[in-house]
């Protein structure tokens, strides 16, 4: 998925068999693979990305279980806080 989805950017649950062993127990958890949610933000760092969706927003989930339902446009990209720094 887009890791600069800035918020209300679409997003489905793919897999809850990737990442640390961590995140696959917080995904089992609380996902449901095929189910869309919504990017309320997330949080660009070098080894991972965690996102805080809508639905759930009281919880981090790792990038790697999800996929953009559409893509975004390098426009949207540039307004994410993360952009820049990584840019």
């Amino acid at each position: 998925m887009n890791i600069y989805a800035i918020e209300d950017h679409k997003i489905k649950c793919v897999t809850l068999n990737a990442g640390y062993d961590y995140h696959k127990e917080i995904a089992e958890k609380h996902l449901e693979v095929g189910k869309e949610y919504t990017v309320l933000r997330t949080y660009v760092d070098s080894y991972h990305t965690d996102i805080l969706i809508k639905e759930i927003p009281d919880i981090k989930f790792n990038s790697v279980f999800f996929e953009d339902v559409q893509k975004q446009s390098k426009e949207d990209n540039e307004k994410h806080p993360d952009y820049w720094y990584y840019h």
